[in-house]
């Protein structure tokens, strides 16, 4: 059975969700870019893999989230932390409230759990283009249902699931859709709530823009019983 090791810091800094990128400055200000994991750039060009290092706003209050391979560039900026660093005029601490540590055993479950997902970006490009020209509301949520399988599928693979079972997707509701702006464009962003098979950690990211805040994946305390037919 594939295992996750998982690190989540959160700090007592106030942090809105939209300043999650103060935060990732502050990180990088003072560790330098010499991991890339803490910044997902080559020196030209960007790091297409879905980021092991996460940078959050977890009940308003900052969060850096780590996972498998990035458990151990926590080293990096642990000599940092109870310290403060300015950016952009806010200052930012790495005063330590909470710290979650866990090695999960990844797997699919006979009983589905309930997962909501908070600013989710799916639709990029051609597939929003896609998207808004389907006929039916129907067609619409299939579309999205798909993509969330993508990117779990996605997160899976990045750290070694390679997921063959059928992955069962119900209970899928949107309750807020709006335009989120990302580094300086305009995409349609989802909260929406919905039921796996898969189990998924607390606060990790699914799809565009996962290391700043998007997609991010919370349990909801609600189960119902998994159908080999519901997609």
């Amino acid at each position: 059975m594939p295992q996750l090791a998982y690190q989540e810091f959160i700090f007592k800094q106030d942090l809105e969700p939209y300043e999650t990128d103060l935060l990732r400055s502050a990180v990088l200000k003072l560790i330098g870019t010499d991991d890339i994991l803490y910044h997902n750039h080559l020196k030209n060009s960007f790091y297409y893999n879905y980021p092991h290092i996460q940078y959050k706003s977890i009940l308003g209050k900052a969060a850096i989230l780590y996972l498998n391979k990035a458990v151990t560039s926590i080293g990096r900026l642990s000599s940092y932390f109870n310290t403060t660093v300015e950016v952009n005029g806010k200052t930012i601490s790495f005063e330590i409230d909470k710290i979650r540590a866990h090695l999960f055993d990844l797997r699919l479950n006979p009983v589905l759990s309930c997962y909501d997902i908070i600013n989710w970006l799916p639709l990029q490009d051609k597939y929003y283009r896609e998207f808004q020209n389907l006929q039916t509301d129907d067609e619409r949520m299939t579309m999205l249902q798909k993509k969330l399988i993508q990117h779990i599928l996605i997160f899976a693979k990045s750290i070694g699931w390679f997921i063959k079972e059928q992955i069962i997707i119900k209970d899928f509701k949107i309750y807020k859709q709006n335009w989120i702006s990302f580094k300086g464009q305009k995409f349609i962003g989802f909260n929406l709530r919905f039921a796996t098979n898969v189990f998924l950690p607390s606060h990790i990211g699914l799809g565009k823009g996962a290391a700043h805040n998007y997609g991010v994946v919370y349990p909801v305390k609600i189960h119902s019983k998994a159908g080999t037919n519901d997609r």
